[in-house]
């Protein structure tokens, strides 16, 4: 028997359940991660130190930003027909209408969005920053959103199980220490028919922020604790002193304001990871979760390439291309356009879900057999005044605010809801294959182009 059992023998019942708890949790909470060249996981020691760097982190920045409006639609239930249709559900059945909600990671403001797109639901949202939170609670009093309850709490220690119809994390997973474990309480706490809507980073997307990340994590390697404000000014004499500015701005000044927090969410992260096509959809299999459709986000959709499927000018080439399961042909893309490809924003759904994923081909052959309308509604508006505080705005803006542009502009002109989308194309003289078709599909009948609603 060794020194350490004798020592172990020697402790007290009551000693000894003591010690076998605290191994429990370090068992529970300490990770082993490979620490890969291309992501920032120098400070990823244990899930829950990296839960109180990022309430830390967040704590000093918040983020996003104060939303300068809040935009909701007259029409309470038209986000949740455009989410359906986003999967390819024409019936609008797989959301309900009166979905329990659960945005994971909230920020300052994704909970109060989505309580105000989905007015008929329930929705919780959860951070660890007690300051994004104190910004959210006070904009929900603003807002006046009784369907919104906020939480502080960590996406890691959460009881919830099997009680979300639709799920809402996009930023998250990726900070935090093991996102294996973070996906699985998210995977968890769906219902059986839950969906899930993810987005992590892109790896070609952060190759430039993760090296300049683990740069900072190197200067202060000496220090005895983390010092975010340093962190910050480290980045920005960084950027000041060497020809780094450029290759930054060409990566995110055409969508960043460059304000403290959005620098200090790019340049100085406790942790990132990032992954491609392939190892996302592994992380999610591990889960217990399978793809279900790319989601074009109403917020990114203007920032990179929502499609993810290629054109190819060699016809037999293109064959064999649009032969691959979904997956496979978009993990093609994403290794064929690296930092060019879409984000990695995807639906998902459990496994044990009671109803079988369709694919890209079967979402577009049904979509050929249904009837559309064009949609209506009216959007209204809080602004945000010099004081940052919310009024409603007196503005009735019709919603969509422009008809389609575009190739897809005849298709929504000759729209008319006693013929099927496929005989509207033969009307219009294209051919319905799925190169036509999913594009088509994608700019008129999503959430991010929200122009028709099947009947």
């Amino acid at each position: 028997m060794n020194g350490l059992s004798k020592t172990i023998d020697e402790l007290s019942p009551q000693q000894r359940s003591i010690l076998e708890m605290r191994l429990k949790q370090r068992r529970e909470t300490s990770i082993s991660l490979p620490q890969q060249d291309e992501q920032n996981l120098v400070l990823a020691q244990s899930i829950d130190s990296v839960d109180q760097l990022l309430a830390k982190f967040y704590g000093r920045f918040p983020w996003p930003w104060r939303a300068v409006k809040f935009d909701y639609l007259e029409d309470s239930e038209f986000e949740t027909v455009m989410v359906n249709q986003d999967l390819g559900d024409w019936q609008h059945e797989t959301v309900p209408r009166r979905a329990r909600i659960w945005v994971a990671g909230c920020g300052t403001n994704q909970a109060l969005h989505t309580a105000m797109r989905f007015r008929n639901a329930t929705v919780t949202g959860s951070d660890v920053s007690t300051k994004s939170l104190s910004i959210c609670e006070e904009n929900r009093r603003a807002l006046g959103l009784p369907n919104l309850e906020l939480k502080n709490e960590s996406i890691n220690h959460v009881p919830y199980r099997d009680e979300f119809d639709y799920l809402v994390c996009t930023g998250v997973i990726h900070h935090n220490a093991d996102p294996q474990a973070t996906l699985q309480k998210l995977a968890g706490a769906l219902k059986p028919s839950g969906i899930l809507e993810l987005m992590v980073y892109n790896r070609y997307h952060r190759l430039v922020t993760s090296s300049f990340q683990k740069a900072i994590r190197i200067f202060g390697e000496q220090k005895e604790e983390i010092d975010f404000d340093a962190d910050l000014v480290m980045a920005k004499k960084l950027l000041d002193s060497l020809p780094l500015r450029e290759s930054f701005e060409r990566a995110f000044i055409q969508y960043m304001d460059w304000a403290e927090s959005d620098l200090a969410d790019l340049l100085i992260q406790p942790v990132e990871h990032s992954y491609t096509v392939e190892s996302f959809e592994e992380l999610a299999d591990s889960c217990g979760l399978e793809l279900v459709a790319p989601c074009i986000s109403m917020y990114a959709k203007n920032l990179a390439a929502i499609e993810w499927n290629l054109e190819m000018k060699d016809p037999e080439l293109s064959e064999e291309y649009y032969k691959l399961p979904d997956s496979r042909r978009w993990q093609v893309t994403n290794l064929l356009l690296q930092e060019n490809s879409p984000l990695l924003w995807f639906y998902f759904q459990r496994k044990d879900a009671n109803r079988p994923r369709k694919s890209e081909r079967q979402i577009c052959e049904e979509f050929l057999q249904t009837r559309f309308e064009r949609v209506e509604t009216t959007q209204r508006s809080y602004l945000k005044d010099e004081d940052n505080k919310y009024s409603l705005s007196p503005t009735l803006v019709p919603y969509p605010m422009a008809a389609p542009a575009g190739p897809v502009k005849e298709v929504y002109n000759a729209v008319d809801s006693t013929l099927t989308m496929g005989e509207i194309l033969e009307r219009v003289g294209i051919e319905p294959t799925f190169r036509n078709v999913n594009p088509i599909r994608l700019k008129l009948t999503t959430s991010a182009y929200p122009y028709l609603r099947s009947v």
